[in-house]
């Protein structure tokens, strides 16, 4: 069940400004996707505005609405308070080319806070969706270009008109590049979506990417990815520090991104041996697609409401506010109140701007439908002509009067630095960078380091003077040498930006390694690569040896370091050598993952055991001792090409696993050892491990792992084991035995695991037809069961016997055929009649809340979490998916509608006739990662690898209506509505 949720709505033409007839008008018929109710009849701008609820002393003005606001995309203020937006009427076209999309100046010439003129500055545009203004002319994200308008003559329309950029996706057009935003360091950052792909070639570089912030410098026009993951983004902000945040839909809502950092993915493979990064919160809003970030900061507001993200929340039909929290190189973030609730369904707040008058505006793109699923639905239900935006004043707060930045002095935009509202700072910090005069520059440098200056006045200046261009070595270093972290971290981004510095720049660079500032190090981490003169290796590993255990930091260090690892394995091995490397906490974290890298390359088995020796001899390290065993532990099992590596591993590494055996037996470094050499084959160690595995003393999670390592050394023994666990009353040991036994090739294991299969618990009996139909034999079993009625039929989703069609085994075939039925390859249309029969049964029937958590334990949460429970291979429900009745009953019984490729199921058939189902997580020339049913990660070598077969359809089954009885259909429903509004 996937829901990838921003800024959608489909739209079509509209001409000037001329009234329209709104087919939306109409009453609607469903309730549309994740919204709790029917949404009624469009409100007018007055009556919206007078509905929306905001905090005590607060009240909602029109800005703007239609007919002069269509359809907004997208929207930003220029240096005379004029608001430029991108109107579209495309959307959901997939095809490039000119389109009757727009963008737009709005003005209030009369300054009484309403607009009053309009003009259309540029025409012939397709789904524009971001757009910002500055560095000559006017920049706009119309994919696959990203576009460079210019006025030429000044009469207000683009006559010139640059494809700076192209090669963005329009795979999905709600997740086009978006958020087009000035960063502190002069460069134009944007975002793209987890399911546009996109592919950018660019002075000589191909980018290839989908989920990721990215970055264009205006007077160089480099290109360069910023970070990667998170899923949707739709919202940059940048705090007074120069930190970047985006928010996000599906999964967490608020990120922190660093440059060269990777961060989770809603969906999709990672590259080889990433780290993820996680979010910054650990909290949610009302529902899960947010759109629009803002950092606000102006004295227009009560101190109480300044220095706080606002977001807009498109389900939830909000703004949300988040506060930041410093820690170290990163943040965490807590909820605050949220500042506006609409109270009108309609409502689609997607950008948040701070205006010239310090208020808050929200720009809406109001619609009944907020979702691409009720676009592809009903096509004719969407609006065709609004658009609004509001401000958020307080109490009487003057309106802004006329003013020009463009024709103020240097001296007069230095001093708009101090003003109290970020839109000042922002703009003058702008186009003080963009005139580059040398005296402003030396000027700003002052003022940069007066520390009679309030501190965002001279960050401003900060930002100004390094998005000019390159520094002087005196700038740089005192930059470098001061004590507050931030202007130091910013001295060694700027030096990262501009790569080629000075022997004096680069030598405080890597001094400031060993600085214990984690904002410091992370810079330094992240300008390693790029500084010239810098000795890479020395920098990072004095990063690690000093750093503290943050995640973020650890991680940027790692993806810095890890492309190096394989070249300098000697070296490596010299540095573990010396006692304060190898026991310091950073380099300790990142233990296990260098064997890994290293083990996965194959270096010389002779290397990597230097490198191993002096962990596994010096008690002081025994945690990064064992991590790296587990990774020795999780490598592929040995292949034709391979088994001799393996085989020289193993005769080089037994004497020292044998010492660590030999030690205290509870020690957690003795077991990995212990299940290492069990897993090569080790009698001894085979026994040791077979009595972890049964003693019920033991916690679940050491027991599996122990039959893991079990299952990797004797086969047999591992079946026996853990088919002997298989009465046990622990559900989760239950289902963790039948995931690893899953892996054997065994022709015994079906008929032991039939045999017992009738006395599983339901909510385990899904574990158990997975494990039956990974392999054909095992299989043909299990059909044969069905047949004969000791197996229902409704166990086998279609998903699984997709998979098994694949065997084009032909007896299996026929056996599906006579007592399972007949498969379509792609989505069924009948579905649509199923959501009908569903929603009728569903009308009148009474649920049971404790009865509907049993059915979900049995039969999602396999695949997804739900308040905490279950296994996280799918979206998680509690925030995704069940917005309103309608919505789950598509997603349940219809789960195929509309399918992002990363959620479809990707079957991988191996040379020993094994087919395994799943997610992909990694697919890369060394091998494929699947996430399978039940949160296990599978690795295939990709030697072992015989076939890909990738599904059109989801990875979540159709007929999910055949394996439950009526009532368990209801009992579903109830509990997983029970806070949504419940059954119709």
């Amino acid at each position: 069940m996937e829901n990838r949720t921003v800024m959608v709505v489909v739209l079509a033409t509209v001409l000037g400004g001329s009234p329209l007839v709104r087919a939306a008008d109409r009453a609607p018929e469903l309730v549309p996707h994740n919204q709790d109710a029917a949404p009624g009849p469009a409100l007018s701008p007055a009556e919206a505005a007078a509905r929306m609820t905001v905090p005590e002393g607060f009240k909602v003005e029109v800005v703007a609405a239609e007919p002069d606001l269509i359809n907004p995309t997208s929207m930003t203020f220029d240096e005379r308070g004029r608001i430029w937006v991108t109107e579209s009427v495309e959307y959901p076209r997939s095809s490039p080319g000119e389109g009757r999309d727009r963008v737009k100046v709005l003005e209030d010439t009369d300054h009484d806070g309403r607009v009053d003129q309009t003009t259309i500055f540029a025409e012939g545009l397709n789904i524009p969706s971001g757009i910002a203004v500055g560095y000559g002319g006017v920049w706009v994200a119309n994919s696959p270009d990203i576009l460079l308008l210019r006025d030429q003559d000044g009469d207000l329309r683009a006559d010139a008109r640059e494809v700076v950029l192209t090669g963005f996706g329009r795979s999905d057009t709600h997740e086009l590049p978006n958020s087009l935003t000035w960063g502190p360091d002069g460069w134009l950052y944007g975002l793209n979506g987890v399911f546009n792909h996109s592919r950018v070639v660019h002075q000589g570089v191909e980018h290839k990417f989908n989920c990721a912030m990215w970055r264009l410098h205006p007077r160089t026009r480099r290109f360069e990815l910023f970070a990667e993951g998170t899923s949707n983004p739709w919202g940059i902000a940048w705090d007074t520090r120069g930190s970047a945040f985006v928010s996000a839909c599906v999964i967490d809502h608020l990120w922190h991104l660093v440059e060269t950092g990777y961060y989770h993915r809603q969906a999709g493979a990672y590259p080889p041996y990433t780290w993820e990064i996680q979010s910054i919160v650990d909290h949610a809003h009302q529902k899960a697609a947010y759109c629009g970030l803002h950092f606000f900061d102006s004295d227009a507001y009560p101190e109480a409401y300044r220095e706080r993200l606002y977001m807009g929340n498109i389900h939830g039909g909000c703004i949300n506010v988040d506060r930041l929290v410093d820690r170290g190189a990163t943040y965490r973030a807590s909820a605050e109140p949220d500042f506006l609730t609409a109270h009108d369904a309609w409502f689609m707040p997607i950008v948040q701007k701070t205006g010239p008058d310090g208020c808050l505006y929200i720009l809406d793109w109001y619609d009944r439908y907020h979702c691409y699923q009720d676009a592809r639905r009903d096509p004719d239900g969407l609006d065709r002509g609004r658009g609004r935006l509001y401000r958020v004043r307080y109490q009487d707060v003057p309106r802004a009067s006329a003013f020009d930045l463009a024709v103020e002095t240097d001296e007069q935009l230095i001093g708009r630095l101090a003003n109290p509202n970020v839109f000042y700072r922002d703009l003058a910090q702008r186009l003080l960078a963009e005139r580059g005069d040398a005296a402003t520059a030396l000027r700003l440098e002052s003022l940069v380091f007066d520390e009679t200056q309030p501190r965002k006045t001279r960050m401003h200046a900060l930002f100004a003077r390094v998005s000019m261009g390159p520094l002087s070595d005196a700038f740089y270093l005192g930059l470098l040498a001061h004590a507050d972290a931030d202007l130091c971290a910013w001295g060694v981004r700027a030096a990262g930006n501009q790569a080629a510095v000075s022997p004096a720049v680069a030598a405080q660079v890597a001094t400031l390694a060993k600085d214990d500032r984690p904002g410091v190090q992370l810079q330094v981490a992240i300008a390693a690569r790029k500084v010239s003169g810098l000795s890479v290796d020395d920098v990072l590993w004095n990063v690690l040896q000093h750093a503290q255990t943050e995640e973020v930091l650890l991680a940027v260090v790692w993806g810095q370091l890890q492309p190096r690892l394989v070249e300098r394995v000697d070296e490596i091995a010299r540095r573990l050598q010396q006692e304060p490397v190898r026991h310091s906490r950073g380099v300790g974290d990142l233990t296990g993952r260098v064997v890994d890298r290293l083990a996965r390359a194959q270096v010389a088995p002779a290397s990597l055991v230097d490198v191993l020796k002096p962990l596994l001899g010096d008690p002081f390290v025994e945690g990064p001792a064992q991590h790296a065993l587990f990774a020795m532990r999780m490598l592929e099992p040995p292949t034709d090409s391979t088994a001799a590596w393996h085989k020289e591993l193993r005769g080089r590494l037994s004497q020292e696993l044998n010492a660590l055996i030999d030690r205290e037996p509870t020690s957690m470094l003795t077991r990995e050892a212990t299940w290492l050499s069990a897993s090569w084959g080790d009698r001894r160690s085979l026994g040791m491990t077979q009595d972890i595995v049964a003693d019920a003393g033991q916690d679940v999670a050491v027991r599996l792992e122990a039959l893991a390592a079990l299952a990797a050394g004797d086969t047999a023994l591992a079946r026996d084991t853990g088919l002997a666990l298989l009465d046990s009353t622990d559900k989760n040991l239950v289902r963790g035995v039948l995931a690893r036994l899953g892996g054997l090739n065994d022709p015994a294991l079906a008929a032991k695991v039939l045999a017992v299969y009738a006395q599983l618990s339901p909510d385990v009996q899904p574990a158990a037809i997975e494990l039956l139909t990974q392999r054909a034999d095992r299989a043909l079993e299990l059909l044969e069961a069905i047949a004969t009625g000791t197996v229902p039929s409704q166990s086998l989703s279609s998903t699984q016997v997709r998979r098994l069609l694949i065997f084009d085994n032909r007896q299996l075939s026929e056996l599906i055929a006579a007592h399972w039925g007949t498969v379509r390859p792609g989505r069924d249309p009948a579905r649509e009649q199923v959501l009908v029969s569903m929603r009728r049964l569903m009308e009148n029937a009474s649920g049971n809340v404790e009865r509907g958590a049993t059915v979900y334990r049995k039969l999602c949460a396999q695949c997804h979490k739900f308040r905490g429970e279950g296994q996280e291979v799918g979206p998680d429900l509690t925030s995704n998916g069940r917005g309103s009745f309608d919505q789950l009953l598509s997603n349940v019984f219809d789960p195929s509608l509309v399918i992002g490729a990363a959620y479809q199921a990707r079957t991988v058939i191996t040379t020993d006739g094994r087919a395994i189902t799943g997610l992909a997580v990694e697919d890369n020339p060394q091998r494929v990662v699947l996430k399978l049913q039940g949160g296990k990660l599978e690795s295939i070598a990709r030697e072992e690898v015989e076939q890909v077969e990738i599904s059109p359809l989801s990875l979540m089954p159709e007929g999910i209506e055949k394996q439950l009885s009526e009532q368990e259909v209801v009992d579903l429903f109830t509990f997983l509505l029970e806070d949504a509004g419940g059954l119709p």
